[in-house]
C-alpha cells in the first residue's frame, strides 16, 4: 500500500514542472525554518525588547532628575548657614557676670522699644543637659498686656534661638491698667569636651 501510494506520488511529481516542485520544496524549507526561528528565539527576543524598554524609561526618569552636582552644591551652602547661624547664636559670654549683663543689656534694649519697663534679672542654678549647658535667669518685667507679649514674641530676634522661655506668669497690678511679668529664660552653651559627663 505504501509502495503504492509513494508510487503515485513520485509520478505525480515526475508530471509537474521542475522549477515549481524546487520552489515548493524551498517554500517548505523557509517556512520550517521561520517557525524553528519563532519557537526558538521568541523568549530571548521578548527579553531583549524588555531590556530596551527599561533602557528608555531609565533614561526618560534620569532625564527628568535634577542635577545632582547643584542640588548637592545648594544643600551644601545650606547646612553652612546653619551651623554659622547656631555656632553664632550659641557663642555667648563666658562668664556668668558677663552672660548676666549681656542678657539684661539684649532684654532692656528690646523692652524699651516695646514700651516695657524691665524690673529685674536673677541668675538661677546652672545644670547640663545633653551637650550643653543650661543657664536660667529669673527676669520680671512690668507694661500693658499687649506690649508685653509683643515684646515676649519678639525674643527670638533678641535672643536667638538658643534661649528658651521655660515659664512665665501674669498678673494685673494697678487697677489693671498694667501688668506684672515674671518668667524662667533659659540659655543653653556648648560644654567643652572636658566638661561633658560631668
Amino acid at each position: 500500500m505504501i509502495k503504492i501510494l509513494t508510487k503515485s506520488i513520485s509520478q505525480a511529481l515526475g508530471k509537474l514542472n521542475p522549477h515549481l516542485v524546487f520552489g515548493l520544496m524551498l517554500f517548505f524549507v523557509l517556512l520550517l525554518a521561520f517557525e524553528g526561528w519563532i519557537l526558538l528565539l521568541r523568549k530571548p527576543y521578548a527579553e531583549y525588547q524588555q531590556i530596551l524598554s527599561t533602557r528608555e524609561s531609565l533614561t526618560a526618569s534620569l532625564r527628568q532628575m535634577p542635577d545632582q552636582s547643584s542640588e548637592l552644591g545648594r544643600i551644601a551652602a545650606e547646612l553652612k548657614q546653619l551651623s554659622d547661624k547656631l555656632s553664632g547664636e550659641l557663642r555667648l559670654p563666658a562668664s556668668d557676670d558677663k552672660m548676666a549683663a549681656s542678657l539684661m543689656e539684649a532684654l532692656d534694649q528690646s523692652a524699651g522699644l516695646h514700651s516695657v519697663t524691665l524690673a529685674s534679672l536673677k541668675p538661677k542654678e546652672r545644670k547640663q543637659v545633653s551637650v550643653f549647658e543650661e543657664v536660667s535667669f529669673e527676669v520680671s518685667a512690668k507694661g500693658s498686656y499687649l506690649r508685653l507679649c509683643a515684646w515676649m514674641l519678639d525674643f527670638e530676634k533678641t535672643l536667638g534661638n538658643s534661649a528658651t522661655v521655660t515659664e512665665f506668669d501674669m498678673k494685673t497690678a494697678d487697677e489693671g491698667k498694667q501688668v506684672t511679668l515674671s518668667m524662667n529664660i533659659a540659655l543653653y552653651r556648648p560644654l567643652r569636651l572636658n566638661e561633658v559627663g560631668k
